[in-house]
């Protein structure tokens, strides 16, 4: 058992069970890995997978084509390099990316180096939809990948891969970008699966993706404000926390076209667990693979069940902690990558600078209590 999962059981009875008091025990590991495999048989397939399996039988005017390379890569910082240009109308089914930097953690800029930047323009659009650290957009931080398995993004020994489904008119223009402080020359391959077909010339919808940090916190950490209109698809977050207790309590809240709503009473319960994190996991739709001291990383997908907007969305998660029979706002570095559909091409917030983006975690301790 991990000193994180020691602590976390020592502060259960800080726990505020509130709203959520009478679920009973936690069954074992194993025995909720078999209900949940007889619920599926029981239910069929989520219905995400099942409605990709639905349509398999489906057939379109549209041809199969893909975009595959493997070579070196220079990248100097400051500068650019076009992973691909596709011309439309088409839909990226899959993409995915890898170097050798994991047999080169201490020389240059190391393994899974945070200054490299992916970059997806979407047709004539001046400004990129999607500016994220390349390594985060796959759910790295911290220059540590973990292997996880989701229906939309996926890590597997070293292969970091997406299956949202990206549709465009006119281009798709994949770009990577170093505006960190070394250079980057590593041995890449990549590759991008697209559908051409006349189909996607009218379709609006156009993947975002936006990386933020709260380093530390103010008690709120914002995961997405948008104006427009579309649907939120899901995030990655990163908690990296000094408290030695249970640190989850914070809720999820939207406002949705102006309307503010609590969408879970606690952090566990919006990336698929409750009651706190008894062990990692990796689902199709919501994980938590990383349980060490002091740093948590999690998602959520809302594949099923997408956050659908008219106007404006704003996503928010509380820093909040158990301690002494309150729930009270926590000072934690939070980061987050969320992603989101959207009627159009619209620029992707600014990306914090890189010397932010990887500023040690400036929390700070907090004051110490007897564990009870």
């Amino acid at each position: 058992m991990s000193q994180s999962e020691n602590r976390w059981r020592a502060h259960q009875q800080d726990r505020i069970p509130g709203p959520r008091a009478g679920r009973g025990l936690a069954a074992p590991p194993v025995v909720v890995a078999l209900l949940a495999a007889l619920g599926i048989l029981a239910a069929g397939s989520p219905p995400g997978a099942r409605a990709q399996v639905n349509d398999l039988f489906h057939i379109t005017n549209g041809s199969f084509a893909t975009h595959v390379e493997y070579h070196g890569i220079d990248l100097p910082p400051g500068k650019e390099f076009v992973l691909a240009d596709l011309a439309g109308p088409g839909k990226i089914t899959y993409f995915y990316y890898t170097d050798d930097s994991f047999h080169h953690s201490t020389d240059s800029s190391g393994a899974f180096y945070e200054g490299l930047v992916l970059k997806v323009y979407w047709d004539n659009a001046a400004e990129p939809s999607i500016r994220v650290p390349l390594w985060a957009f796959f759910g790295v931080f911290g220059r540590q990948a973990l292997d996880y398995q989701s229906l939309a993004i996926q890590i597997n020994h070293y292969n970091f891969m997406c299956y949202l489904p990206m549709p465009f008119s006119q281009h798709a223009r994949l770009v990577l970008a170093n505006d960190g402080d070394q250079r980057y020359k590593r041995s890449v391959a990549y590759g991008v699966d697209y559908e051409s077909d006349p189909a996607y010339a009218g379709e609006q919808s156009r993947l975002h993706a936006a990386w933020n940090r709260s380093n530390p916190t103010d008690g709120m950490h914002r995961l997405l404000a948008v104006t427009g209109r579309g649907q939120y698809i899901g995030n990655f977050l990163q908690v990296n926390t000094r408290w030695p207790g249970w640190w989850g309590e914070g809720d999820t809240i939207f406002h949705v076209d102006g309307q503010a709503m609590t969408h879970t009473p606690g952090t566990e319960d919006e990336y698929g667990s409750c009651w706190g994190f008894g062990h990692t996991y990796s689902y199709i739709y919501s994980g938590y693979i990383q349980m060490d001291d002091g740093k948590n990383r999690m998602y959520r997908w809302y594949l099923a069940n997408p956050v659908r907007f008219q106007k404006s969305l704003d996503a928010d998660i509380q820093n909040q902690r158990a301690t002494e029979g309150a729930q009270v706002p926590s000072h934690d570095d939070y980061t987050s990558v969320a992603f989101w559909y959207q009627d159009g091409a619209h620029p992707a917030p600014p990306l914090t600078p890189y010397a932010e983006r990887i500023a040690p975690n400036r929390s700070g301790d907090y004051p110490l209590e007897p564990l009870k």
